[in-house]
């Protein structure tokens, strides 16, 4: 650089050392060393471009970048074209943010579906259409067995299935039961996705028993291994709130002829509690006296967090010896002292013993 700049005669330099120097400049000086008139160094830029000879030679310019800045154009051209191309973009960015009607995302609500932002804003033309029948409108896309389900399963697209269940009336969610029921099982494996299982809770808490009795009936039969799953326990749930008497009373059964594995299990702990608080009295004694089977199984579920809600409505169900045969196992069991939990299940069965029969046992289930 001393070079460059001293009052010495000009001569050519090497490729070598112009390479070497043009490394060394800072970026903002590399585009304009070459034109400035105080500058000395008459060589062309075209001498930075090694030859076959020197290829071995040349240093390699460092990578530099500044925080907040872009990347710099090669040429003027460039840099024209690009600053168009970002007003452009821009632009076009402030367009895709502005509000938008129905008519302009008609024909893209399935590709928008799955993507967050477009996600977002098919939601919001659902929020602000000003009929069903311009929701109706919105969601045609999506009327296809395939497009349901893949729906079902994507993060986003999910999100808009659940907009169309809290926006449309039952009848015109039919298209989603009728995806659910095209393809054999898939109620079942709908009801155990992270996503789709709340498709499928939406569907039976709010249409209407007799159009989503389909649904039912295929996840009936796989109760026992819903009421232990994660998700699926959920769906089992639902059916016991909002289901017919006789989906309820089928649902019960079979929970009482599993109750040694659902019981045991944490997901089938809050199913047992669904059941106990959804179910006609005389369907809970069943429950009741099945859980009082297994001598561990009380003060285990005494000791978790679902286990706790199912433990009063056990010990109301029962009557005169088999409602002291829990309240026994209850009180012998010295681990509850220790358990966050069990110490609130023993605090509601003294608080039900001092206070009579004035406290039913919805009352023992809410302290708890």
């Amino acid at each position: 650089l001393k070079f460059a700049h001293s009052s010495q005669p000009s001569r050519q330099l090497h490729s070598v050392e112009m390479a070497a120097l043009h490394s060394s400049l800072p970026i903002c000086a590399r585009e304009v060393s070459f034109n400035d008139p105080e500058c000395h160094i008459v060589a062309p830029p075209v001498i930075l471009q090694a030859d076959s000879s020197n290829s071995d030679k040349l240093p390699k310019a460092p990578r530099r970048r500044f925080r907040g800045s872009k990347r710099l154009p090669s040429s003027s051209s460039e840099s024209g074209q690009s600053s168009l191309s970002t007003d452009v973009g821009d632009t076009g960015s402030e367009a895709s943010h502005s509000p938008h009607d129905t008519g302009s995302i008609t024909g893209s609500v399935r590709k928008l579906s799955h993507s967050p932002e477009g996600s977002r804003r098919v939601q919001e033309a659902l929020d602000k259409a000003i009929s069903n029948t311009e929701r109706e409108l919105i969601v045609k896309e999506l009327h296809s067995p395939i497009h349901v389900i893949h729906a079902m399963r994507c993060p986003h697209a999910n999100h808009v299935l659940q907009k169309c269940s809290s926006t449309m009336p039952p009848a015109s969610l039919q298209f989603i039961i009728d995806a659910i029921l095209s393809i054999e099982g898939m109620a079942n494996r709908m009801a155990r996705h992270c996503y789709g299982g709340r498709i499928v809770q939406q569907l039976l808490a709010k249409c209407e028993p007799s159009q989503v009795s389909g649904v039912v009936e295929a996840l009936l039969p796989d109760t026992a291994a819903l009421a232990c799953h994660s998700f699926g326990s959920h769906a089992i749930q639902s059916v016991l709130e909002f289901g017919t008497q006789d989906q309820q009373y089928r649902c019960m059964r079979i929970i009482e002829q599993n109750m040694g594995t659902i019981a045991w299990n944490s997901s089938g702990a809050s199913v047992i509690a669904a059941a106990m608080e959804h179910a006609p009295a005389e369907d809970c004694v069943w429950i009741a006296r099945a859980v009082l089977q297994d001598p561990k199984l009380m003060p285990h579920l005494a000791q978790t967090r679902h286990g706790a809600r199912v433990v009063p409505h056990v010990v109301f169900a029962l009557k005169e010896q088999e409602h002291a045969q829990a309240c026994q196992r209850l009180t012998e069991a010295a681990e509850l002292q220790a358990s966050r939990y069990g110490k609130k299940v023993l605090q509601a069965l003294h608080a039900r013993k001092s206070g009579g029969a004035a406290e039913d046992k919805s009352g023992a289930a809410a302290a708890i």
